[in-house]
């Protein structure tokens, strides 16, 4: 990209019991943008059809459609692939293995619209992006960027981190270091592009780690309970992010914040480390201040979702995975001070973070989602839509209404407690390589 890299402060995945305490849903989404097309359905060999809810852009990086099933309403649905409801702009969805291609940087009114409905299909040609002018992105999604004070300093990088150390089994890229924040000292590791331009403003991302989690484990992209395949800094540091920033060569700086003890975070606490982090990065490194960002898993999610009703002037948006508004030592309330774009996903069957933990007091990661849909003048569905039990397919929802810029996306999937769960229709369990999570945050991510 040519306006911003990104920046990414990692942080938190965590299977534990009692990290929060009350479920779940699946599918895809497609990217913000433009208006879903209406034109030809998929069909194997076809050619493209002409989006009919916008005027054409640029093909988007993810901008065709794989996988030989028919349509859906909002998106497309492929063997084995995802649905995506209603409401959605933008992107298409694959097919077989689930995953969204990455949102298409054309379009006037921010990230790539949806793909024609005749899109891609095996063997076809692909469908262009459309340029709609509402949705996710919008005026502020390719806003110029606003350089930090560290921007110009060429000597930053190499004072930030001397003294610092390499991360055993993680990215040749990443050190670990200290701050002192409260009258502590506190660690956190910091991964910078090995091509770092101290004149290029980068996207910076905050990821928080998992009750019994590290940021060690953040950047080596270990997966904190039941490893299975992929769980290595190459694949899966970060999240996953990395990999598909890297892969879409858009180089970020991530930054992984450590917590005290198990149950790691506490928002007064270490809101006060995150406003110390982001000074000493933005004073040192060059990124993008528009452009901040905030993901975490679990208790790492719970900390990302504080932050994203606390810091709304410092934030761009987050990616919050099995959040939950309750259990977080310090748990602030929502002030409505300012938009943020945010994402959310849960497992139905979680019973850790539930979707629903509490109707009565609007307890849950539903309820997080809800108070950024209201934050940000989207519609509010009657229902929103979900997936079920047994499908082992995602569903993701985008909000109608929101204010231009500030989408607002969720994304429930039939599996438990996890940020990396398959869900590819056939396929169950975790794998940092095919998990579906990983390549929608960072489309979710990268429309701005």
């Amino acid at each position: 990209m040519t306006s911003s890299r990104f920046l990414l402060v990692a942080g938190a995945l965590a299977l534990f019991t009692g990290a929060c305490s009350s479920s779940q849903d699946g599918g895809t989404s497609t990217g913000s943008g433009g208006a879903i097309g209406t034109g030809g359905s998929n069909a194997s060999g076809g050619s493209s059809g002409a989006a009919t809810g916008g005027t054409p852009g640029s093909p988007g990086t993810g901008g065709t459609v794989s996988g030989t099933g028919g349509q859906a309403t909002g998106g497309h649905l492929g063997s084995g692939g995802s649905i995506t409801a209603t409401g959605g702009a933008g992107g298409g969805s694959t097919g077989s293995g689930g995953r969204a291609g990455a949102a298409g940087t054309s379009g006037s009114g921010g990230a790539a619209g949806a793909h024609s409905s005749g899109g891609a299909s095996t063997g076809g040609s692909s469908g262009v992006g459309g340029s709609g002018t509402t949705g996710g992105g919008g005026t502020g999604g390719n806003s110029a960027p606003v350089p930090s004070k560290g921007c110009g300093v060429t000597n930053g990088m190499k004072t930030l981190t001397t003294g610092g150390m390499s991360v055993a089994s993680g990215l040749p890229t990443s050190t670990r270091l200290k701050i002192t924040s409260g009258g502590m000292s506190r660690e956190y590791i910091i991964d910078i592009p090995a091509d770092y331009d101290p004149t290029h403003p980068y996207r910076l991302i905050f990821s928080w780690h998992q009750a019994y989690g590290s940021d060690t484990g953040n950047a080596i992209g270990q997966h904190p309970a039941g490893d299975g395949p992929n769980f290595n800094a190459t694949d899966y540091a970060f999240f996953g992010l990395h990999r598909e920033a890297a892969a879409a060569n858009e180089p970020v700086i991530f930054v992984a914040p450590e917590g005290i003890g198990n149950l790691p975070w506490d928002f007064n606490r270490d809101s006060v480390l995150f406003d110390d982090l982001l000074a000493l990065v933005d004073a040192n490194l060059c990124i993008d201040d528009s452009r901040v960002f905030s993901t975490g898993f679990s208790f790492g999610a719970m900390m990302s979702y504080a932050l994203s009703i606390t810091r709304e002037t410092k934030l761009r948006a987050v990616v919050a995975m099995a959040a939950a508004n309750y259990n977080l030592p310090g748990e602030p309330t929502d002030k409505n001070t300012a938009p943020v774009a945010y994402m959310g996903t849960t497992g139905m069957s979680d019973t850790t973070c539930p979707w629903v933990g509490n109707d009565a007091a609007k307890q849950g990661g539903k309820y997080c989602v809800l108070a950024h849909a209201q934050d940000n003048g989207c519609t509010i569905p009657t229902t929103i839509p979900t997936t079920t039990a047994g499908s082992k397919k995602y569903v993701c929802y985008d909000f109608e209404g929101c204010k231009a810029g500030y989408p607002v996306k969720v994304c429930t999937f039939d599996g438990p407690h996890t940020p990396s769960s398959v869900d590819d229709g056939t396929s169950t369990g975790d794998d940092g390589l095919k998990a579906f999570i990983p390549p929608l945050a960072w489309q979710f991510i990268s429309q701005f």
